[in-house]
C-alpha cells in the first residue's frame, strides 16, 4: 500500500517525531505489560514477582522469549507507524530496499570485525575517563546488573540453546531496533533537520543510551554511527541489519565457547581491547566507508554538509 492513498494522513517531519516519540512510549509500557502478564500467567507467580523471576538462571529460555517479544512490541509499532504516515511504500519507507550488490555485503561484513576493534577500545578509554566516585561506583553497579542479566538469560549447555540464544538475543534485536532507530528515528531526524550527520550522530547517542550502560556508552555509540553511516550510505536496512546480528552474534558465540569456565565468562563480558587497536581500525573504518559510499553510488552526505 502506498502512503499517497492515505493522503489526509501525511504528517511534516516535526510531527511526525513527536508521533514516533509518543508511540515508542505507550509501545514500550504495553509491551512490558503484556509480555510480563505472559510470563507471570505461565509461571504461575503474581505480576509483582516476574522480575524477579526473570532473572532466574532456571527461566533463562522464558526471559530470552519475554525480552524479544517485548522488543518486537516495542520497536515494531511505532516503526510501522512513521512508515504509515510517511509518503511512498511502507515497506520501502521501513528501509526495506534491494542491496545494490553482493561486494556492499563483503564490505560490512569486513566493518563488521573492523568495528569491534573500534568498540573494544573505546571501551577502555571509556575506563580511563576521570568521574566522580560515587557516578563510577553507581555506574558499575548498574553495570554489573546488566551483566547478571545476561548471563542468566544466556544459559547455555547444547547448540540448541546457543542457536535459541543467537535468535532472541542476536537476531531479533538486530532487526528490530535497526527498523526503529536507523529506518523509523535516523529518518525522521534526518527529514526535520535537513542533515544527514546530524541525524546519524543525535540517533546513536539515543541507540546507546537506550542500552542504560556508561562503560558501553562510547563503544555503542559509535557502532550506531557506523550502523546509521551503512543505512544512510546504502539506503538498504539489511545492511545495517547484518552488521548488527554479526555484532551480537558474535557475542553469544564467545560466551558458549567460554561456558563453565567463570574467569573467561567474565573476561568475555568485558568488552574492552588495547586503545592502539583502536587507532588502527580507525583508519580501516573510514577506508571501508568510502568503499560502502562508492559502491552505492552515494552523494547525499556531501550536499548536507555543504548545506
Amino acid at each position: 500500500m502506498r502512503s499517497e492513498d492515505r493522503s489526509i494522513y501525511h504528517m511534516s517531519p516535526p510531527v511526525l517525531f513527536f508521533l514516533l516519540l509518543g508511540i515508542t512510549a505507550i509501545s514500550l509500557i504495553i509491551g512490558g505489560l503484556i509480555t510480563f502478564s505472559i510470563v507471570a500467567g505461565y509461571l504461575h507467580i503474581s505480576f509483582a514477582e516476574t522480575q524477579l523471576a526473570l532473572l532466574d538462571a532456571k527461566n533463562a529460555h522464558i526471559a530470552l522469549f519475554a525480552n524479544a517479544f517485548a522488543s518486537l512490541i516495542a520497536f515494531l509499532v511505532p516503526s510501522f507507524a512513521v512508515a504509515f504516515f510517511t509518503n511512498g511504500r511502507i515497506a520501502k519507507n521501513m528501509g526495506f530496499k534491494c542491496i545494490k550488490s553482493i561486494r556492499l555485503v563483503y564490505l560490512v561484513l569486513l566493518l563488521s570485525f573492523v568495528g569491534l576493534l573500534l568498540s573494544g577500545s573505546a571501551a577502555s578509554l571509556t575506563e580511563k575517563i576521570p568521574v566522580p566516585t560515587n557516578f563510577k561506583a553507581w555506574a558499575t553497579g548498574l553495570e554489573n546488573t546488566y551483566k547478571q542479566a545476561m548471563l542468566a538469560m544466556t544459559k547455555m549447555n547444547s547448540i540448541g540453546d546457543l542457536l535459541f540464544n543467537i535468535v532472541a538475543v542476536a537476531l531479533i534485536p538486530a532487526l528490530v531496533e535497526e527498523l526503529f532507530f536507523r529506518g523509523a528515528l535516523q529518518k525522521t531526524i534526518k527529514n526535520w533537520s535537513g542533515h544527514a550527520v546530524i541525524s546519524i550522530v543525535i540517533t546513536a547517542i539515543i541507540f546507546s543510551a537506550f542500552h542504560f550502560s556508561y562503560f558501553g556508552f562510547l563503544s555503542r555509540m559509535l557502532l550506531g554511527i557506523l550502523l546509521g553511516f551503512i543505512f544512510e550510505y546504502s539506503g538498504s536496512i539489511w545492511l545495517s541489519m547484518l552488521m548488527h546480528f554479526i555484532n551480537n552474534a558474535i557475542a553469544i558465540i564467545t560466551l558458549y565457547t567460554v561456558r563453565g569456565n567463570q574467569a573467561q565468562v567474565e573476561k568475555a563480558m568485558d568488552e574492552s581491547i588495547p586503545m592502539y587497536w583502536g587507532i588502527f581500525a580507525i583508519g580501516l573504518v573510514i577506508y571501508l566507508l568510502k568503499q560502502i559510499k562508492k559502491e552505492a553510488n552515494y552523494e547525499g552526505l556531501e550536499k548536507n554538509i555543504r548545506e
